[in-house]
């Protein structure tokens, strides 16, 4: 079984610290064997673009998040209204009691057959 990799995110101040860095190898000049100066600038300036593009998505994201969350409980209020009055109006009726008990809430987590036992004491 091939084992995944968690992604890796450094700190939130790595875009400073990427930049600092370049900044301080352009202004003394240094040469690093093996390492490529002029690709950490490049590496800075692209840190910066993409982390914005990712921000401006995120807020994206956020903003229609929010958004479905709002008609979401326009929908739920509705759902609950129209069940309420069912549930008064037929309180009396047993078989259609029985139907609406379908659409309640749920407590906790069901859990089917095939999953195992649900509690410790039943897998004793």
């Amino acid at each position: 079984m091939a084992e995944t990799k968690k992604t890796f995110y450094p700190s939130k101040e790595f875009d400073d610290n990427l930049d600092g860095l370049s900044a301080v190898l352009a202004d003394e000049g240094w040469e690093i064997p093996g390492v490529a100066v002029a690709l950490i600038a490049e590496d800075a300036a692209a840190q910066r673009a993409e982390r914005a593009a990712h921000d401006a998505k995120r807020r994206e994201y956020l903003a229609l998040h929010e958004e479905f969350g709002l008609a979401q409980l326009a929908r739920y209020k509705r759902f609950m209204a129209v069940l309420e009055a069912l549930r008064g109006a037929f309180r009396d009726d047993k078989v259609v009691q029985a139907k609406l008990k379908e659409f309640s809430r749920r407590v906790g987590r069901t859990r089917k057959a095939a999953d195992g036992p649900a509690t410790k004491e039943e897998a004793a």
